[in-house]
C-alpha cells in the first residue's frame, strides 16, 4: 500500500507542474511572439525491499518549447517587425544582451529603436538603430534593412542558434543564449508593420487544463480508496485480536 502512496503521490507532483505549465501558457496567449512549453515526462525506477525489487513512479524530465510560428497580425504600426521563419532579435538590456521574437517597438526619448521596456535592439555591426530626429518616413525591408527619407541608418540584427531549447527564458519575452554562439541569419525574413502573436492555441491548452484536473482527481480518488481499506483492514486485525 505504501507503493501504491508513492506511485500516486509522484504523479501528483508532476501533474501539479504540468498544470503550472499550462497556466503559464495561458497567461500568454496574447504576449506578441510567446512560445508555449510543455512537459517532458519519464519513468523513474525506485529500488525496494519487496520481491519485484523496484517501483514505477513518473517524473517530471523538464520543459521543451514549442518553436513553430505564430500568426502574424497586422498593426501597420511602421515600429512593430515581425519574423518570418527561423530568428530572434538581438537586444542589449542592463543585465547583457538577450533575445526575443517579440518586435513591438519604439523609439527612446534619442531616437534609438528599443523594445516595450526599453531595451535598445542591435544592428549588424553598429550597436544600435537610431532614428534621426524630424523624419517621419521608416522603412523597413524584409531583411532588415532600415532607413529614412535621409538614407539607411541600419540593419536590424536576426540570430539563430544551433537549438533553440538551449535559451533560458528570463521573463518578459526574452531568452537568453547561455553562453550558446548565436549565427546570423543569412536570409532573413521581416513584415514591417506586423507582429508575431503567441502560439499557443486557447482551446487546446484549456483542453489540457480539464484532463489535468480529472487525472488528479482521479488519483487522488485512488489513494483516498487505498487509505480506507487499511483501516478497515487495521480495524478489522484490532478488532479480531
Amino acid at each position: 500500500m505504501e507503493n501504491l502512496n508513492y506511485i500516486g503521490l509522484s504523479q501528483q507532483m508532476a501533474l501539479s507542474h504540468q498544470m503550472d505549465v499550462v497556466a503559464n501558457n495561458i497567461a500568454n496567449m496574447n504576449t506578441p511572439g510567446y512560445k508555449g512549453q510543455n512537459l517532458l515526462f519519464k519513468e523513474y525506477l525506485n529500488n525496494t525491499s519487496d520481491a519485484d525489487g523496484s517501483i514505477s513512479q513518473v517524473q517530471d524530465y523538464g520543459t521543451y518549447r514549442d518553436t513553430s510560428q505564430g500568426s502574424l497580425t497586422q498593426t501597420s504600426n511602421k515600429l512593430d517587425i515581425a519574423i518570418q521563419g527561423d530568428g530572434y532579435f538581438g537586444v542589449q538590456t542592463a543585465q547583457g544582451v538577450r533575445y526575443t521574437r517579440s518586435g513591438s517597438f519604439s523609439l527612446d526619448g534619442s531616437g534609438n529603436l528599443v523594445t516595450q521596456a526599453g531595451d535598445q535592439v542591435q544592428s549588424i555591426g553598429s550597436g544600435s538603430i537610431n532614428i534621426p530626429q524630424g523624419t517621419t518616413q521608416i522603412t523597413v525591408a524584409s531583411n532588415g534593412d532600415v532607413s529614412t527619407e535621409l538614407g539607411p541608418v541600419g540593419t536590424i540584427k536576426l540570430v539563430t542558434f544551433p537549438s533553440d531549447q538551449a535559451l533560458v527564458a528570463t521573463g518578459g519575452g526574452l531568452y537568453d543564449a547561455q553562453g550558446a554562439a548565436e549565427q546570423t541569419v543569412s536570409t532573413p525574413l521581416l513584415k514591417q508593420g506586423f507582429v508575431e502573436s503567441s502560439n499557443v492555441q486557447p482551446i487546446t491548452e484549456m483542453n489540457k487544463m480539464l484532463q489535468i484536473t480529472r487525472m488528479y482527481e482521479a488519483v487522488q480518488h485512488m489513494l483516498l480508496n487505498d487509505h480506507d481499506d487499511a483501516r478497515q483492514m487495521i480495524q478489522k486485525l484490532t478488532s479480531n485480536s
